[in-house]
């Protein structure tokens, strides 16, 4: 409390000042470079005008300009929805209403500070703060980048910044996509939360430094890769955050590769060519959505709740050779293995989610994929196995003895698995989790896992209390597939912090072309939308959640 009062009693007067001439403001973000933080090097601190932002050319000071360390460019939403690109994944543009990125083009003038954190000797922690000049809505939010990390979010920044709030992003104490990082106990540390949570503490420091006043909220919000250092904020850092919304799940980095690498062998049988052509994807669909898609009393593509389909490949096996509206038996047993999900071949213990049915469509990335998406392949080799000549064709993994040493490698610290949340949960925090039953990439029983083991730790009526799952019928990871993909979790949160009004049925919608072609409540799990039979099925109002 002496430090963030210290900090404000210096800062206030340029704070005061931002409310007038430009001059001024430049003064007040300026000054922020000459405040002492814990751990902290402040590397930059200058008034951005409006419009002006670029994202730094040379990226390897301050972390990159993209929303993952897969993709380091802006890129557009798709028009219709789609399969989700590594742009959009990070930011969950379905959980933000789907709302663009806006272009830097159209931000607002702000302050911006960037930094160096080293918690530890070994660290390499880069932070940017972005502190809106005028409109700060007195709030702070953080983020991270998609992925393994290595770049500053400035996609989600920008996106926070347009909503008022003050926004700080970590790039997760490395620099860059690939994964030797994960050589050094420290930048396992770094990544398994640290960085998340020094970056905020340096970033409500800054921001009260700056207005003169704390933060009265935190809230973060994120999906795919990003979930990670939100639930790590939840389970290690409880203070931090007020607020959190979790989608896609990827929490649990050392299953879940090897739920993705079962994913690639099931399709591509010994190592060779993929068995499971585009064409036949559609094949499997549509046979699922004939026998499964009035289970939930609607015949509208979806699957309300997949568990309750029992569709079997053989079902559709050809009865001799080939065919286009049939599968060969390599194909029956290749989706066979997808729907069941990796499991340990000595103990039957399940490794990781399977994927559920209704999914088929997305299933395109691993099998036409020439090799397991690589995330998989270089924690395998460069964290787990520790051997640089590894190569899952000379070398299959062993379901058993692999996942064994896995979950006793240093790198299972980067899990945020850990199902005790009740101190976040006594602290007054909120969690809602999210997942898209069509997910392939992060299957939604990760989230169905973590949601009962929440509620078997804590209990029923600390999880009740605090905590929401909102499962998705139809959506993919972050947006996309064929379900009522766009809605604004960040708003429904604000509303339970803000306004104490805890969230019921959310209201979802399927935008294409720009033009809302559908409205569906989504329900609080177990809870599902339910059609009433009267009106139609394009619209919430015909539906309850039950």
């Amino acid at each position: 409390m002496r430090f963030l009062l210290s900090l404000t009693l210096l800062l206030v007067p340029g704070a005061a000042l931002a409310q007038r001439a430009p001059v001024s403001q430049a003064a007040a973000c300026e000054r922020l470079a000459s405040i002492a933080l814990p751990n902290a090097s402040i590397t930059l601190a200058q008034l951005v005008n409006a419009g002006a932002f670029a994202v730094p050319v040379n990226t390897a000071g301050r972390g990159g300009g993209g929303s993952s360390a897969l993709a380091g460019t802006l890129g557009p939403v798709p028009d219709v929805p789609g399969r989700v690109t590594a742009n959009t994944a990070g930011l969950g543009l379905g959980y933000n209403g789907g709302r663009a990125i806006p272009p830097f083009g159209a931000l607002p003038a702000f302050c911006r500070v960037a930094a160096s954190l080293r918690p530890s000797a070994a660290s390499d922690i880069r932070m940017e703060m972005w502190l809106p000049i005028a409109g700060w809505n007195g709030h702070f939010r953080g983020t991270r980048p998609n992925g393994l990390g290595g770049v500053i979010n400035y996609n989600a920044m920008a996106v926070g910044l347009s909503d008022g709030f003050a926004v700080a992003s970590t790039d997760t104490g490395h620099q860059g996509g690939d994964t030797a990082w994960m050589q050094v106990a420290d930048k396992i540390n770094d990544f398994a939360g640290r960085a998340m949570h020094e970056t905020t503490v340096a970033g409500k420091a800054l921001t009260a430094a700056y207005y003169g006043a704390a933060p009265k909220y935190a809230y973060m919000i994120e999906c795919g890769g990003g979930s990670n250092a939100a639930l790590h904020e939840v389970q290690k850092y409880p203070a931090d955050y007020n607020g959190i919304v979790v989608g896609g799940h990827a929490a649990h980095l050392t299953r879940q590769i090897f739920g993705q690498v079962w994913l690639w062998m099931a399709a591509h049988p010994g190592g060779g060519a993929s068995v499971l052509p585009a064409a036949k994807l559609s094949v499997i669909h549509d046979a699922v959505l004939a026998q499964c898609d009035l289970l939930d009393g609607v015949k509208d593509g979806l699957l309300e709740n997949p568990t309750r389909c029992t569709f079997d490949p053989k079902e559709i096996e050809c009865r001799t050779g080939d065919g286009p509206n049939c599968l060969t038996s390599a194909q029956v047993e290749a989706a066979r293995k997808i729907y069941a999900g990796p499991t340990n071949p000595r103990t039957q213990e399940r490794v990781w989610s399977p994927l559920f049915r209704g999914s088929e469509l997305d299933w395109s990335f691993f099998t036409e994929a020439a090799a397991p998406f690589g995330i998989t392949t270089s924690t395998l080799r460069d964290a787990i196995l520790k051997d640089p000549s590894w190569d899952f064709r000379t070398t299959p993994i062993d379901f058993d003895r692999d996942v064994a040493k896995a979950d006793r490698s240093g790198i299972a610290r980067v899990n945020a698995s850990n199902a005790d949340i009740s101190a976040y949960v006594r602290r007054g925090g909120k969690l809602i989790l999210s997942g898209g039953w069509n997910n392939a990439l992060v299957p939604a029983g990760a989230v169905l896992d973590y949601f009962t083991r929440i509620d078997t730790t804590i209990g029923h009526d600390a999880t009740e209390r605090a905590v929401r799952l909102y499962m998705v019928p139809g959506m993919i990871e972050c947006n996309g597939g064929p379900g009522t993909d766009t809605f604004d979790m960040l708003g429904v949160m604000r509303r339970w912090i803000e306004r104490d009004q805890a969230p019921k049925e959310v209201i979802a919608s399927r935008v294409e072309h720009g033009r809302t072609v559908r409205t569906r409540p989504l329900c609080p799990y177990p809870q599902v939308a339910t059609y009433k039979g009267k009106g139609s099925t394009d619209e919430a109002t015909n539906f309850v959640c039950k």
